[in-house]
C-alpha cells in the first residue's frame, strides 16, 4: 500500500474518485498504523493494526469535517488502548460512521429504493450518528420512536426501527456488538391499507388520455398499469433489458433486491415499440431535461390525468400512481382466482402482501357472500318478519 503525507493539501489534491469506482486507500507517511480512503463521497481516515493475533481496523472521522490533528491525537489514543488491552471498539465506533462507511455501501448494492433508506438516515443522524454503537440502548430507541410517531405514521415509524434494527445487526455481524438493541420493541400499529382501484370508466379515461398525450410519461404509466409494475421499474427500462421479440422483460433488481423476468402482453408490446421508436439512447423512457438519464418519477403527468378523470366523472376521488398496480392486481385476481399466479406477476414474496393489493368491487363481494349464505340454507328458507309477527 503506498503512504502519503496526512495534510489538508494532500486531500484536497487528490484526483476525484468516480462514483462507481473502487475506493483508494493509503497509509500515513511515517505512521503505518494510520490510513485514509477516498471515495466518491467521502474522504475517511481510520487505524489498521494486528496485535497479538489480532486485527484491529475502525474508521475514525471524515475529513475535512474532522480535522488532521484531532484524528491524530484519537488514533494514537486508539493504538494505545489496542496495546495495552483497554480497546473496546463498540465504544469508540460511532454510530453515524459505521452507517456511512459500511452500512450504507451495503444498501447501496443491494436496495433499489436507497433514496428511500436515505431519507430515513436522515431523521435517525441528529439522534444518534455522534451516538457509539454500543452506547444506544433500548429505552434511546423507544424514546426516538415515541417521538417520530408524533409526526409520521406507524408504516413509517416501522420502517426507521428495521433501518436501526439493521445497523445494529450488522455490527454484531462484524463482532463489534453481542446484542441488537432494538430486539424486542414492538412494531408500531399501521393503519396505511389502500384499497383504491380504478373503475373502468376511469381506466377509459386515464388510457384514452394518456395516449392523446403520447409523451414518456404518459407511456411509462400506461405500461405500469397493463404490466401492474412499480413507476420505478418502468421508468429504469433499458433496452438491453428486453428480448429481440419483446416478449419478455428481465428486470436485473426489484424492490426486493431480486431479479425477475416479467412476460409482456401485447397492449405492453404495442406500448414498447412506440417506446423504442421514440428513444434515442439506451433507457426506454430517455429525459429530454438531464442528458443521458431516465424521466423522473411521472407525477405531474399523473396529476393531469387525474383532473381529467375528475372533470369527466362526478364524485371521482384521487388516486396514486401506485393505484395503478393496484388496479391490475385487483383485476387479475378477478379474472383469474388464482392469487398464487397474482402473487409471480407482482414479484411478492408473501401471498400475503399480493391480498393486501388485490381488491374485488364491492357488488361482486356482496355477490360472492349472498352465493355463501345461500349455500348454507339449500332447500330451506327462513321465515320473514311478517309470517314472524303472524304467528306471534
Amino acid at each position: 500500500m503506498e503512504s502519503i503525507q496526512f495534510t489538508a493539501s494532500t486531500f484536497s489534491n487528490h484526483p476525484e474518485v468516480i462514483k462507481g469506482e473502487k475506493p483508494v486507500t493509503y497509509k500515513r507517511e511515517g505512521n503505518k498504523h494510520q490510513f485514509v480512503t477516498f471515495s466518491a463521497t467521502t474522504i475517511s481516515m481510520g487505524i489498521s493494526k494486528t496485535f497479538k493475533g489480532q486485527r484491529f481496523k475502525e474508521v475514525i472521522g471524515h475529513w475535512p469535517s474532522m480535522s488532521i490533528q484531532a484524528f491524530d491525537k484519537i488514533a494514537c489514543k486508539r493504538i494505545s488502548d489496542i496495546e495495552t488491552g483497554h480497546y473496546n471498539k463498540a465504544s469508540n465506533l460511532l454510530v453515524g460512521d459505521f452507517f456511512i462507511d459500511y452500512v450504507l455501501p451495503q444498501m447501496e448494492s443491494r436496495n433499489r429504493d436507497i433514496k428511500s433508506v436515505k431519507t430515513r438516515w436522515r431523521r435517525v443522524m441528529p439522534a444518534f450518528a455522534h451516538r457509539s454503537l454500543g452506547d444506544v440502548t433500548r429505552l434511546d430507541i423507544e424514546q426516538f420512536l415515541v417521538g417520530l410517531s408524533k409526526e409520521v405514521k406507524g408504516a413509517t415509524v416501522n420502517r426507521h426501527l428495521s433501518l436501526l434494527s439493521r445497523i445494529f445487526t450488522a455490527a454484531i455481524s462484524l463482532d463489534i456488538l453481542l446484542k441488537n438493541p432494538c430486539k424486542g420493541i414492538k412494531k408500531w400499529p399501521e393503519d396505511n391499507m389502500r384499497d383504491r382501484v380504478l373503475t373502468q370508466a376511469e381506466i377509459d379515461i386515464y388510457v384514452t388520455e394518456a395516449i392523446s398525450m403520447d409523451t414518456p410519461q404518459s407511456r411509462a404509466l400506461l405500461l405500469s398499469l397493463f404490466l401492474g409494475l412499480r413507476i420505478g421499474n418502468v421508468i429504469t427500462i433499458r433496452r438491453s433489458m428486453l428480448d429481440a421479440s419483446l416478449s419478455t422483460l428481465h428486470l436485473p433488481q426489484t424492490k426486493n433486491g431480486r431479479s425477475y423476468t416479467v412476460a409482456l402482453n401485447e397492449p405492453a408490446r404495442q406500448i414498447l415499440r412506440r417506446c423504442l421508436l421514440m428513444s434515442w439512447n439506451d433507457w426506454v423512457f430517455p429525459s429530454a431535461v438531464n442528458d443521458g438519464q431516465h424521466i423522473a418519477y411521472p407525477r405531474n403527468c399523473h396529476e393531469r390525468l387525474c383532473a381529467l378523470i375528475q372533470a369527466q366523472i362526478i364524485g371521482a376521488t384521487p388516486f396514486r400512481i401506485h393505484d395503478l398496480r393496484r388496479t391490475y392486481a385487483s383485476r387479475q385476481l378477478a379474472l383469474t382466482g388464482d392469487a398464487r399466479l397474482v402473487q409471480s406477476n407482482l414479484f411478492h414474496q408473501s401471498v400475503t402482501t399480493t391480498e393486501r393489493y388485490a381488491f374485488h368491487e364491492q357488488p361482486k363481494l356482496a355477490a360472492a357472500s349472498q352465493q355463501t349464505a345461500l349455500s348454507f340454507l339449500g332447500n330451506l328458507s327462513l321465515p320473514t318478519i311478517s309470517s314472524i309477527n303472524e304467528a306471534a
